[in-house]
């Protein structure tokens, strides 16, 4: 009797050592959003509450998105600086870091802008898409050859290449060859048939002429092929801080955004605030288009094309209170347009239980372990599954939270 009494007891530890299966969100269940808050919970943009309720209808506070907003594109505390708002005694603690960080963190509308000028491809290119306060931008600019033959630049100097940077009224904030040192004697460079050759790249510490941090605002990154007799020059938009205050310089947290004021942050911190101004005179496919403010017209417009925003029985009630719903399935696009669902691939070899629990993978004949979430939702071949469903040699897609974190969430894939 003794033995079973520890069986039994052996058997009740690995079972309550071992994570949770199924929704993550129990009020989400069989609802369309499930899988993709899912989703957003594996990558922390929303917390898991001890009941497990995402509450979809809820209002959601300033605060609350501003955090989220900052989860999803991937800052950290600890980086910028907090505005002096009059009532930022009624910020919590433990949110202004990652305020700060939203409030100096930029984005670029593109990672890659081409152009073309006659037979050539002028490109120019980002090391990523979204900066923490002071990061260095990784500029590269190319030249592409897409004629059938040989082509021929011209240089005046030995100076090749140059990249300036201009604020949004136009003003030159810097450039990158004010200093530098060129010879007199011009330069050839011969590209061939499709080749592409970089002319020049550099960091810019996101600092103007006189080593000054650049303020809040949309950028104007230009790179220039400083050709003879014409230069070629290429432009990527990169826009800086995210956090809104209101005139009287307070940040409400407590107070809700409207469903336009979602889209619009969005649309911004995805990278996309030249997209959506290029759309203001768009027509908004919506019963209610003219509720929709002058200065929102082509966020909202950007939104229901990019699906950041959903329609209600053709309505889009863009000065309603967002509900916490609203707030995910726009932050759920911003992850996707900024590739944030970076999942880690493997085949399923093993779960070990314990607390935590750690599951095994391999990778041809490299083995990888991970410590699984005390929540993890499952899904086998589309289909919701549990843990014991997972067979040997499945193919598995896991999200973890951080680098090398909690996984959350696994896809598997297997006959």
């Amino acid at each position: 009797m003794a033995r079973w009494v520890r069986v039994l007891a052996a058997l009740c530890a690995v079972l309550l050592a071992a994570p949770a299966f199924g929704q993550i969100f129990t009020d989400m269940a069989g609802r369309p959003e499930q899988r993709m808050l899912e989703k957003l919970a594996a990558k922390g943009v929303f917390a898991i509450p001890q009941d497990r309720r995402f509450q979809p209808e809820e209002r959601i506070t300033r605060l609350d998105f501003f955090v989220a907003l900052a989860r999803a594109v991937g800052l950290r505390e600890g980086s910028g600086i907090l505005p002096e708002y009059r009532d930022l005694q009624e910020i919590p603690p433990s949110a202004r870091g990652l305020l700060a960080a939203l409030a100096s963190a930029g984005t670029v509308n593109q990672r890659k802008a081409v152009r073309k000028v006659q037979e050539w491809e002028v490109i120019l290119e980002t090391d990523k898409g979204t900066y923490g306060p002071g990061e260095e931008i990784g500029l590269t600019l190319s030249l592409r050859n897409t004629a059938g033959r040989a082509a021929e630049v011209e240089f005046p100097t030995s100076q090749r290449y140059d990249f300036v940077i201009r604020n949004q009224s136009g003003e030159e904030v810097a450039r990158w060859s004010l200093g530098q040192q060129f010879t007199a004697q011009g330069l050839k460079l011969t590209v061939q048939p499709n080749q592409q050759v970089v002319v020049g790249d550099t960091k810019w510490k996101q600092l103007d002429q006189n080593d000054r941090p650049v303020p809040p605002g949309r950028y104007e990154l230009i790179g220039v092929v400083t050709a003879r007799p014409q230069p070629m020059s290429v432009t990527i938009f990169f826009t800086k801080g995210f956090v809104t205050a209101f005139p009287d310089n307070t940040f409400r947290p407590r107070a809700p955004l409207s469903r336009a004021e979602v889209a619009e942050l969005a649309a911004r911190v995805s990278g996309l605030d030249q997209e959506a101004l290029a759309k203001r005179g768009n027509p908004i496919p919506a019963q209610d288009a003219q509720d929709v403010r002058p200065e929102h017209r082509g966020y909202v417009a950007l939104a229901l094309e990019r699906k950041f925003l959903l329609t209600t029985d053709g309505r889009v009630r863009p000065n309603d209170p967002a509900t916490r719903l609203d707030a995910a399935v726009a932050l759920d696009g911003v992850m996707n347009v900024l590739g944030r669902y970076d999942f880690r691939r493997g085949r399923f070899r093993s779960i070990q239980p314990g607390n935590p629990a750690i599951l095994s993978v391999t990778d041809g004949r490299v083995i990888q372990n991970f410590r699984l979430g005390p929540v993890v939702a499952v899904y086998r071949n589309d289909r919701p599954a549990q843990l014991q469903d997972l067979k040997p040699n499945d193919e598995l897609a896991m999200l973890l939270l951080g680098d090398v974190g909690d996984v959350t969430y696994i896809e598997a894939r297997g006959p």
